[in-house]
């Protein structure tokens, strides 16, 4: 039962980490169609007529797939000016209190954006735009990101509660992250 609770952390981490690498693609992706974009409309007065449309849906791409990796890692921006003066004991159980929040939070984001998305399909919804973009594409993201990072709360909590029971902490739960 301890391997197969490593493994599935295991493999949670290496979705986020999946995630965090799409993420960069799309991000090398938007800065070079903006450019063409740029250079398009500026030098040849040719504006593409796709760019705008698909890098809005990409920026929603970059918010959300990453933020799995992102906590994984530790690199998110934590406020910790009340946790930093409360005992060690107290803080572990905000830390825990806020895992679960997380949890909880993704959990509702991921059913809601699956019903989104879910009657984007139904309906054939699309953008009114030159490309017609069907809207179950976009919406599709927002189920995939916070479930991504719900899990990634799950396993962040088991890593920590092992940390308690006397296991070891799952890797990548280190907190590395900036701290204001």
């Amino acid at each position: 039962m301890k391997r197969d609770a490593a493994g599935a952390m295991a493999l949670v981490s290496r979705l986020g980490r999946f995630g965090g690498l799409l993420g960069e693609a799309a991000t090398v992706f938007m800065v070079v169609s903006i450019s063409y974009d740029v250079a398009m409309r500026y030098l040849f007065l040719a504006p593409t007529i796709w760019a705008l449309e698909v890098n809005t849906f990409l920026l929603m791409f970059v918010c959300l797939l990453p933020a799995a990796d992102t906590l994984a890692v530790g690199t998110q921006i934590h406020v910790t000016f009340l946790t930093d003066r409360l005992p060690a004991a107290i803080r572990n159980k905000t830390e825990w209190i806020g895992d679960m929040a997380g949890m909880l939070f993704c959990g509702v984001m991921t059913w809601k954006g699956l019903t989104m998305a879910w009657t984007a399909c139904q309906h054939n919804d699309r953008l009114s735009t030159t490309l017609g973009t069907p809207l179950v594409i976009p919406y599709l993201f927002i189920p995939v990101g916070f479930g991504l990072l719900g899990l990634m709360y799950v396993a962040r909590l088991a890593g920590s509660l092992g940390g308690f029971l006397g296991r070891q902490p799952a890797a990548g739960a280190a907190d590395a992250g900036q701290q204001l």
